[in-house]
């Protein structure tokens, strides 16, 4: 499965997002679990139980800098399907004709 998620810490100090998201980056990026990483959110494969604990103990480490966060989820499974976060797209830009920026 893939899940695109994004976290947006509420009731900083800050108008400045990066020194709360920074740290669940890191675990995202210290997983294992193949990752993309964009200006608007992360996107993370693997299996339910894995993919959703890392968003849990993303959460959990963004209430340590903020006391509330809000998280907006989008899960795609699909029974067999391997390396989607890579094949997907190969797959547009195949049926297009033209690579997309990545």
């Amino acid at each position: 499965m893939i899940a695109s998620f994004t976290l947006i810490p509420l009731g900083t100090k800050t108008d400045s997002l990066s020194k709360s998201l920074v740290k669940a980056m890191k675990l995202v990026a210290q997983s294992g679990l193949p990752y993309k990483a964009g200006p608007m959110g992360t996107a993370v494969e693997g299996d339910w139980d894995d993919v959703m604990g890392l968003i849990d103990r993303c959460r959990n480490t963004i209430l340590k800098e903020a006391p509330r966060v809000m998280i907006q989820i989008a899960v795609d499974t699909r029974r067999g399907a391997k390396n989607q976060l890579v094949s997907k797209v190969a797959s547009l830009e195949k049926k297009m004709g033209l690579k997309l920026k990545k």
